[in-house]
């Protein structure tokens, strides 16, 4: 009996352990069905501006997990951020089937610096900021003061225990990543010393200022460091604290077959979960006995890319994490690209022929090289497989996947936890942001006396000539949206509702959080002072000769309720100075009502049903509930009247007809709105990079002066065809950057030079 019972209670400790272990895969995988990961690359035209002249980027919006052109989202915001994270630029930018294009135009109101310009979609914001896209730009104004003081020699060091934390008397492997003033790895030696100044470690980096010792903590023990840079400079850093008691884990590839996993700590159940790309390739538990225990995982079963390796004790809690990167075997996708000409002559057309894989859609950068423009390393397949995992910021990142000399494992040392919060994965609560799959979507809340109003109907309408209408209903927590189907560029907006005691206010619909990233200090070398001088007389005589772009043309659209039962140009007519009048005599399908002073609109004249309840009355697409206003406005600068004399669903609303009044202006008449009144800026206009044309003697004989920097600009490339384009008034090199993606998911860039001649 003793025996079977204690059979009983080890088939129970056991099945107990499994489910534990189970749970945390279990919890996982329903997280990842669910949490589709989007990924978004920017390619920019260049890094360095001056202001006054034009950024031009492509989208790229991408399946995290298969890099595969992502259909989710239908819109992304781009945002040009100073270095206290304050936007100084805000645009929402159109996706079609991942990919979208637009522009920036850098404003004389900005200061010289460094800024951030990063892209997200609206989904991505459930996930945290150190997920979007990001990258550095610098932009200086010329025609201010500009930071020229010399830059102090600085070193941030920073120490990254193996598996995230220094524990008491258990041996652990210490990363450090040291960045100068520039933000770049630096070159320095130094020395752990412990409370009693004694040496217990020395360390200096093997590469871009990253490197790794090993470290036994003692008990109640402290540890600094003291660091000489290659100045002679000499500072001290603290380490990490060490816990009393932890965990330690340590990832060993000896080369072989497979990754020796080592963790120590005290005794008890531990599980470790594998996965790569929302994917478990593993998922184990074994007994910590006498403070270790250790996993083996198999090479050849990780998926391509970085593998997280998270250790959870029994209560399903995350102890380690140590990232591992399995370089890909997928090369980068092969792009083509030559010239018909080493060199040219000034205002001589060029021809690029470019050679591109099937259903490759790529981006195509032709600008002049200076002494300010760098030469950015990152490109769209070293992102995808390394940064866009990765928190902060990663140095040269396309050696780490094109030479397998260079130590990869120190990044993934020194890049901290995961993208996974654990604490949502374990208890999953619903995204507070759904992804915008059809269009942009504007949010906002309905209050009276600051307390939320249900079921209210809550009306957007831009004044204007094209008359688009957005209706929405408040919830039980008076949050309204607002689906912004063909609303482009800055519009003045109207909000409102039926009621005017009620307010309505709108919700920026950028992110308010902010990633772990810093931009070095901004000081301009003066070496450079002409070559600036040039750049900024390049750019003012640019933009007084040349158009900035060409807009493209907008098919005419029809109002939102489509082709009305009846038209009135009211010019046909006879003019009636009273509206009221015009209404009676010429409209017969609409009743002109009046009970004591207060007028009323009923439509008439439909057999299959009766009319209860008031049309919807429009001025210019925006919504008047009180007919005397309309009443009262001058008949005069009214220039037509559509009735829709049938009922009409739109969103969630219906109304028993429609009364849209227009005016020749867009100008509402002179009627003065209710409700919100405020500018508003909905996706960007669709606009075409300009470049004149050199085909006749008398056009490369102009007098004209043609100072761009900026040659060409192509955002959607998806043939093996020529490019043509022609040089303009300045000489030197030329770089060509090709920056692209194939639906089958495969990335890739290329790069070529070329000379225009003097």
């Amino acid at each position: 009996m003793i025996a079977r019972k204690l059979i009983g209670l080890f088939l129970m400790i056991s099945a107990g352990q499994v489910f534990g272990q189970d749970a945390v895969r279990q919890a996982f995988e329903q997280y990842s069905q669910k949490a589709f990961q989007e990924k978004v690359y920017l390619h920019s035209d260049r890094s360095f501006y001056v202001v006054g002249e034009t950024l031009w980027f492509k989208l790229y919006v991408v399946d995290g997990t298969t890099h595969q052109p992502a259909d989710l989202s239908k819109v992304a915001y781009l945002e040009l951020l100073d270095a206290s994270h304050a936007p100084v630029l805000q645009s929402k930018v159109s996706l079609e089937k991942g990919k979208g294009h637009g522009m920036l135009i850098l404003p004389a109101t900005l200061n010289s610096g460094r800024y951030h310009l990063r892209a997200y979609t609206n989904w991505m914001k459930n996930f945290g900021a150190d997920l979007y896209y990001e990258k550095p730009l610098t932009i200086v104004n010329s025609f201010t003061k500009i930071p020229t003081q010399e830059k102090e020699p600085q070193l941030d060091l920073q120490f990254f225990p193996e598996g995230g934390h220094l524990v008491e008397s258990l041996p652990s492997r210490v990363a450090f990543r040291g960045i100068n003033e520039n933000g770049l790895g630096s070159t320095f030696s130094g020395t752990i010393l412990n409370a009693s100044d004694e040496t217990v470690a020395t360390f200096r980096p093997e590469h871009l200022g990253m490197g790794s010792f090993v470290l036994t903590p003692k008990a109640g023990e402290t540890y600094r460091a003291v660091v000489k840079d290659a100045a002679g400079t000499q500072r001290t850093y603290p380490l990490p604290d060490v816990q009393k008691s932890g965990y330690v884990l340590t990832v060993q590839d000896t080369g072989k077959e497979e990754l020796e996993v080592q963790v120590a700590g005290p005794d008890g159940r531990v599980s470790l979960l594998v996965h790569t790309q929302r994917s478990v390739q593993q998922s184990e538990s074994s007994m910590i006995r006498q403070g270790k225990t250790q996993f083996w995982v198999k090479k050849s079963d990780l998926l391509e890319g970085i593998t997280h390796l998270t250790l959870f004790n029994a209560n399903r809690q995350p102890l380690c994490e140590r990232l591992y990167f399995k370089r890909p075997q997928r090369p980068a996708m092969k792009l083509g690209v030559k010239s018909d000409k080493a060199a040219y002559a000034r205002r001589e057309k060029i021809a690029l022929t470019l050679q591109l894989p099937d259903s490759a859609d790529v981006s195509v950068a032709v600008y002049r090289l200076d002494s300010l423009q760098g030469d950015a390393s990152e490109d769209i397949y070293s992102y995808l497989w390394l940064n866009s995992d990765l928190k902060g910021t990663v140095e040269a990142p396309a050696a780490y996947l094109t030479d397998p000399t260079t130590n990869v494992d120190l990044v993934m040392l020194t890049h901290g936890w995961s993208r996974f919060r654990w604490d949502e994965v374990m208890r999953p609560v619903p995204f507070r942001y759904i992804p915008e799959y059809e269009t942009h979507l504007l949010y906002g809340k309905v209050t009276i006396n600051q307390q939320p109003v249900a079921k209210v109907p809550v009306y957007l309408a831009a004044p204007g000539k094209d008359v688009w209408l957005y209706p929405a209903l408040s919830d039980t927590a008076g949050r309204v949206f607002f689906q912004m189907k063909h609303f482009e560029g800055m519009n003045e907006v109207v909000v409102q509702t039926a009621d005017t005691l009620q307010r309505v206010e709108l919700e920026s619909p950028f992110s308010d959080q902010f990633a772990s990233r810093t931009l070095p200090a901004f000081s301009f070398d003066q070496t450079l002072k002409n070559a600036l001088l040039d750049r900024s007389i390049q750019m003012q005589v640019r933009n007084a000769y040349q158009p900035l772009y060409q807009a493209v043309p907008v098919t005419d659209t029809v109002a939102f309720y489509g082709i009305a039962e009846k038209t009135y140009k009211l010019d046909d007519y006879t003019r009636f100075p009273v509206l009221e009048e015009v209404m009676r005599e010429y409209v017969p399908e609409v009743d002109v009502r009046r009970h004591q002073s207060q007028f009323s609109f009923l439509m008439l004249g439909r057999a299959e049903y009766s009319f209860t309840q008031p049309p919807l009355v429009l001025m210019d697409g925006v919504p008047v509930f009180d007919v005397n206003k309309v009443l009262a406005l001058d008949p005069l600068r009214i220039k037509r009247l559509d009735v829709v004399n049938r009922r009409y669903f739109l969103g969630p609303l219906l109304f028993e007809g429609i009364v849209s009044f227009r005016s020749y202006k867009g100008d509402l008449a002179g009627l003065q709105p209710e409700g919100l009144v405020t500018s508003y800026e909905g996706v960007q206009a669709q606009r075409e990079f300009y470049s004149p044309r050199y085909d006749t003697p008398q056009q490369r004989q102009s007098r004209t002066a043609d100072f761009r920097t900026l040659l060409y600009w192509a955002p959607q490339v998806k043939t093996t065809q020529a490019l043509d384009f022609y040089t303009s008034d300045l000489s030197g090199t030329y770089q060509v950057v090709i920056q692209g993606l194939s639906a089958q998911g495969d990335a890739g860039s290329q790069r070529m030079t070329f000379e225009v001649q003097k």
